[in-house]
């Protein structure tokens, strides 16, 4: 019977209980040699423990039971229960996945107790009896089992019976197992217990390696930054002598195995696969220096710490999440030492097709790189797979994770003809299927990955074949064929791709299709956020007339599923999209469809839709809409744009609506742009400079003024009919130099600055007088910008100011001395170009345009009348350094 019960089998198990069951039947026939004791059902309670089949707990108490019951009947002392009895079945209990099964082990603990308790002494718990019971809660899915297994382990104290290992490592066992948030600082904690027993002086208390595995369990079952460092540090200590600081125990197997899952494991990707990596060459090193120790003693005891393919297998795994650079040459220099322990004569860790399924997605991950291609070289991985396991080794055959990987590494490849090659790779994946070499068929996964590299492939043939996909999809579907059913991920490949391939018409109505489904109870076609988007946003490229309406209505069908299903709602891109859209557009009432958007939004947010808080590029993107399409209230317009943003600030909490520089200058752009028609914007505009320049020289440095605010500003007053223009830019330019000098980095007064006060002045259309001024201002400007080394006069310059010569209202001989002296210059500086040489035809006189086109350069010119003259009759020189 002891040999029967030691074989792990029910059969083993059934033998055993009918041995049992034979010397039970002789003893009450009368046979007085046979004596049934204790341990005859002990055996049988083992041998079903050992069995493993389902149920085998519950027949071990079955035995269990009977044996007391026959005890109690026939008051036979031979056949009562015992401490090792009861041991035996909550054995049995513990190794059972009854989800009770911890909870039947403490009831038979509180049995042992009880009678204990009661007096007798033949029934004491021992601390195998607490272990064995802590094992089954470490198993146990129960919310309590942390403050039971607590309990019980307290019950040994109580019970007088002094400290046991055992107890001690089963209940770290289920600490680790039950994976809390505090796991590893208990785990800890009964590790400094038992080290506090040992330094007292009971020295079967010292902690063992199997103790330290235990925490470093506990913290690879708590993924966490803090959890990866704590077991890359313990696992330091354990193998530093104690002289060092390290710990009197040395790390076996599993302590490296389980610091490289506890590093592996950590969120921080880049981390964990570098203290991965970095311990799987600390367990590389000890295996070597355990393997050459043995070879030099001859000894035949079996090492401590070998190596096994599931750690490289962990450390492949987590390079292959990681995302660096060099995460492709870090993982084939794996698999090449992998293939060279394998050469040597561990077979065992020859690459196995997890090993190759991590390089693969490693590829599949890794950034786009001129010197390799991963989508070649997946591809190629994949055939040397397909033959190797046609070869025979069906370690490597490969699954659908690797079709999936090599779809992926196509799919981000970006090359031409990335997405051919992956159609070839899921046709090659049916047809492998039917021919019986491939487990699995694409399912939904494959043709989703498939329909995304069509989406970003830019073929102009993607948008009709992923249409053709999803048709085969459908027909694979409606013949029986499982998870091949288009989901909403698979959708949105397509939509992805309708919208970049401009087929905005198709994808609307692919929608819609998705929004039938859904409500005729196919929930696996829910659109979400990015399904909605998507039609947006492909309307919102359009450039077909009333595009920016559809998506508009496709974004009130959105809001309209919203509120059916509320965990699927628009974000602010939906409306972004339309904004931008109007904000392209020059029809004159875009601008207010695009605010009409705008206030949809904050009215949404204003009403408790949180995650719709508008951004100021929101804003800008409406203002700029006013600018670009000339609206003769642009500034108005983005300066009531501005008050809202101010008290959605301030009444609504929207702390991260802080004007600053760039959305000031969107507003002063506005004010720029509608300065023709808007008597006042000038004013405005230079107002708003005034609080800009206040308000950072008060300390708000996110107002700065910069070369652009000034620049917008001239621009404003250079389109202006005030009479103070030329006046207003003059003050404006000086106050620019003020605070170029007073240290205003972003402000540098440039050549464009100094022009733009020359072109107010020449558009001055006023009294006399008035332009008098202006024209005497143009030229103190002009004459500082040829003194000036940082500023010389551009084209631009020349021609501004020779047009001021010919529109102001000045005497002649000072209209044109000034232009001869600025076309001359102009001339000697290599400048004229067509718009200097139209405005001097516009500006001088017969008399003035012939005396400047005389002289030995110009002899062979037959005809110097201004309409008859082109720029190129003239030297070449003189417009050497236009471009």
């Amino acid at each position: 019977m002891a040999a029967w019960s030691k074989r792990k089998s029910v059969d083993a198990a059934i033998t055993v209980e009918r041995l049992l069951k034979r010397v039970v039947d002789d003893m009450q026939v009368g046979n007085s040699v046979v004596q049934v004791t204790t341990r005859f059902y002990v055996y049988a309670i083992d041998a079903w423990s050992r069995s493993g089949a389902e149920g085998s707990a519950q027949r071990a108490q079955q035995i269990h039971d009977a044996m007391i019951q026959t005890c109690h009947a026939t008051d036979n002392p031979l056949i009562a229960p015992s401490t090792i009895s009861y041991n035996s079945v909550m054995n049995a209990w513990s190794k059972s996945n009854d989800p009770t099964a911890a909870e039947k082990a403490e009831d038979l603990l509180m049995e042992l107790v009880d009678s204990y308790r009661n007096g007798n002494n033949e029934l004491k718990p021992d601390a195998i009896s607490f272990a064995t019971v802590l094992h089954a809660y470490a198993k146990s899915q129960l919310r309590e089992r942390v403050a039971r297994s607590e309990s019980l382990f307290e019950m040994i104290d109580t019970l007088g019976m002094p400290p046991n290992p055992y107890a001690y490592s089963a209940l770290q066992k289920m600490y680790a197992r039950a994976g809390t948030h505090d796991a590893p600082q208990k785990a800890f904690e009964v590790l400094d217990r038992m080290n506090e027993l040992y330094r007292a002086g009971n020295l079967s208390m010292k902690p063992s390696t199997i103790n330290y595995n235990e925490v470093l369990n506990s913290l690879s079952r708590t993924p966490s930054r803090k959890s990866a460092e704590m077991a890359d540090r313990l696992l330091m200590k354990m193998e530093l002598p104690v002289e060092q600081g390290g710990y009197d125990v040395e790390p076996d197997r599993l302590s490296y195995a389980v610091a490289i899952l506890a590093c592996a494991r950590c969120p921080d990707e880049a981390f964990a696969a570098q203290a991965a990596e970095a311990n799987l060459r600390k367990l590389e090193a000890r295996a070597r220096r355990e393997d050459q120790r043995r070879r030099e003693i001859s000894s035949a005891a079996p090492p401590a710490v070998t190596l096994d393919i599931e750690s490289f297998n962990v450390v492949l795994t987590a390079i292959s999440k990681c995302r660096e650079p060099d995460a492709p040459e870090r993982v084939l220099d794996i698999i090449q030492r992998m293939e060279q322990y394998a050469a040597d004569g561990n077979e065992s860790l020859r690459p196995n097709l997890r090993s190759w399924n991590a390089v693969l997605n490693a590829f599949a991950r890794a950034t786009k790189r001129q010197d390799r291609n991963f989508a070649d070289e997946s591809q190629r991985i994949l055939e040397r797979l397909l033959f190797q396991s046609k070869k025979g080794q069906s370690s490597i055959k490969p699954n659908a994770y690797t079709f999936a990987a090599v779809l992926n590494a196509q799919q981000r490849s970006g090359d031409p003809d990335a997405a051919e090659r992956a159609d070839c790779i899921v046709r090659q994946m049916e047809e492998l299927y039917e021919s019986d070499d491939l487990e699995a068929r694409p399912d939904v996964f494959h043709y989703t990955i498939l329909l995304s590299a069509w989406a970003r492939s830019g073929s102009p043939r993607a948008a009709d074949r992923c249409l053709q996909i999803l048709t085969h999809m459908y027909e694979r579907s409606n013949v029986g064929i499982d998870n091949v059913k288009p989901n909403v991920r698979t959708y949105n490949a397509v939509l992805d791709c309708l919208s970049k391939s401009r087929k905005e018409d198709i994808a609307e109505q692919l929608l819609y299709h998705m929004l039938d489904l859904f409500r005729r109870g196919d929930h696996a076609s829910k659109p979400d956020a990015f399904s909605f988007n998507c039609v947006i946003q492909a309307f919102a490229k359009s450039g077909a007339r009333g595009s920016g309406k559809r998506a508009e209505a496709v974004l009130d069908r959105f809001l309209e599923f919203q509120e059916e299903n509320p965990s699927v709602g628009p974000d602010t891109r939906a409306f972004r999209y339309i904004m931008s859209h109007y904000s392209r557009s020059s029809n004159m009432d875009a601008p207010y469809r695009a605010e009409y958007v705008l206030n949809r939004m904050i009215s949404l947010y204003k009403s408790g839709h949180r995650h719709l808080e508008p951004s100021l590029s929101m804003f800008t993107t409406v203002m700029d809409g006013y600018s670009y399409a000339n609206h003769p209230d642009a500034g108005n317009n983005a300066e009531r744009l501005l008050r809202l943003i101010r008290e959605l600030q301030r009444s609504y909490g929207c702390s991260h609506l802080v004007a600053h520089t760039a959305l000031m200058n969107s507003v002063l752009m506005a004010y720029a742009t509608s300065a023709a028609k808007d008597e006042q914007a000038g004013f405005r505009a230079e107002e708003l400079l005034l609080d800009m320049e206040r308000s950072y020289a008060a300390g708000d440095a996110s107002l700065q003024p910069d070369t652009k605010s000034y620049g917008l500003v001239l621009s404003a007053w250079s389109k202006s009919c005030s009479s103070h223009k030329a006046r207003r830019a003059l003050q404006l330019l000086r106050r620019m130099e003020q605070a170029q000098r007073e240290g205003n980095d972003r402000v540098k007064v440039d050549e464009h600055a100094y022009s733009l006060v020359i072109n107010t002045c020449a558009f001055c259309n006023d009294a006399v007088d008035v332009e008098i001024d202006a024209f005497e201002i143009a030229s103190k400007i002009f004459d500082e910008m040829l003194s000036s080394s940082d500023n010389s006069p551009s084209s631009l310059t020349y021609g501004w100011f020779i047009q001021a010569c010919g529109r102001l209202r000045v005497s002649k001989d000072d209209s044109a001395k000034a232009i001869k002296k600025a076309f001359k210059r102009c001339c000697d500086d290599g400048l004229l170009n067509d718009f200097v040489f139209h405005r001097l035809k516009g500006a001088a006189s017969d008399e003035v345009f012939l005396s400047l086109l005389s002289g030995p350069a110009l002899s062979n010119l037959k005809d110097a009348r201004k309409q008859n003259v082109s720029i190129h009759q003239l030297p070449f020189d003189w417009r050497r350094n236009c471009k």
